[in-house]
């Protein structure tokens, strides 16, 4: 309950500052026209695999960390079970990413609650190392609109998700609203693990950090923003998006936090950094499309188990 009240506060600030410090960059998307664009598509292709291959080892991640927990489902099936589910973002409250990965995993023969257990710790550790990866590659500016008790509510959050008795407690509630039989016995997460998952999220935020950068190579003539600041920009923006869970996929809260962070870090004016944002989305929502498909047919050629 605590990391409940803690992530709906951290949301509801997230979204507050995303409306009210940036929503004047909107405007100066049309004026932004007479900017120093370019179009070289292969860049932005780059980006848009770079992005996928992310997606891709994210739900490898999640695949391995499920199995260590008991799950039976080979880990590109997982994966592909995440995958498809991660679009369930779009919808407010992210309620739909977790039943949808939930629903499938339970139709291949395995426990959802197991699967709901491990996607709280999957998706904790890739918050913490996306806001860890952010404050290394940009320092205070990276959270500068959050402030710091935030991030401190968020953290403690964090601790009590992945605390033995919360796994075990999401575990049992899931069993009773499943109506899975069985003990879920001593639920918890080897240390071991979580330290590889955790290495995997890093690397996970620096494919999507390069994807990012290459969307901008692919579009800004005099890109002013090198690799390791497009890793913090995107990892902390995605961060900030993703626990907004009332804005589906993050939508709005993500787009402010890079104009933001782009008029900060690299001075770009807010009219040009707000169609950067946009175009952000398109190359993020083209990039988990190609992830999902792959996935799909990953999944269609799979025989079901159970």
């Amino acid at each position: 309950m605590l990391a409940m009240v803690a992530f709906l506060l951290v949301s509801l600030v997230a979204v507050a500052l995303a409306l009210s410090r940036t929503w004047a960059a909107w405007p100066g998307v049309a004026e932004s026209a007479g900017a120093n664009w370019r179009f070289n598509p292969v860049w932005l292709v780059g980006g848009v695999v770079s992005s996928a291959a992310a997606l891709w080892v994210g739900g490898g991640l999640w695949g391995a960390l499920f199995r260590s927990a008991g799950g039976r489902a080979g880990i590109p099936e997982a994966a592909a079970a995440w995958l498809g589910s991660n679009l369930g973002r779009y919808v407010p409250g992210k309620i739909w990413q977790v039943t949808g990965l939930v629903g499938y995993v339970r139709t291949r023969g395995d426990s959802g609650a197991g699967a709901l257990a491990t996607l709280l710790v999957f998706q904790s550790v890739m918050l913490v190392t996306g806001a860890g990866l952010g404050w290394a590659t940009l320092g205070s500016r990276a959270f500068q609109d959050l402030g710091l008790w935030p991030l401190v509510v968020g953290v403690l959050g964090v601790a009590v998700a992945l605390a033995p008795p919360t796994l075990r407690l999401v575990v049992r509630l899931g069993q009773r609203l499943l109506r899975e039989p069985g003990d879920p016995g001593p639920v918890s997460i080897q240390g071991k693990m979580l330290a590889r998952t955790a290495v995997g999220g890093v690397a996970v935020w620096i494919l999507h950090g390069f994807g990012f950068w290459a969307l901008l190579q692919g579009l800004v003539a005099e890109n002013p923003v090198d690799p390791v600041l497009a890793c913090g920009v995107f990892s902390t923006s995605y961060v900030v998006g993703y626990v907004a869970v009332i804005a589906p996929g993050g939508i709005i809260v993500r787009e402010g936090s890079i104009v933001s962070l782009l008029s900060v870090v690299a001075s770009i004016s807010l009219g040009p950094a707000a169609a950067l944002a946009l175009a952000a989305r398109v190359w993020a929502t083209a990039a988990e499309l190609l992830a999902f498909g792959v996935g799909f047919a990953i999944a269609r050629r799979r025989p079901r188990t159970g």
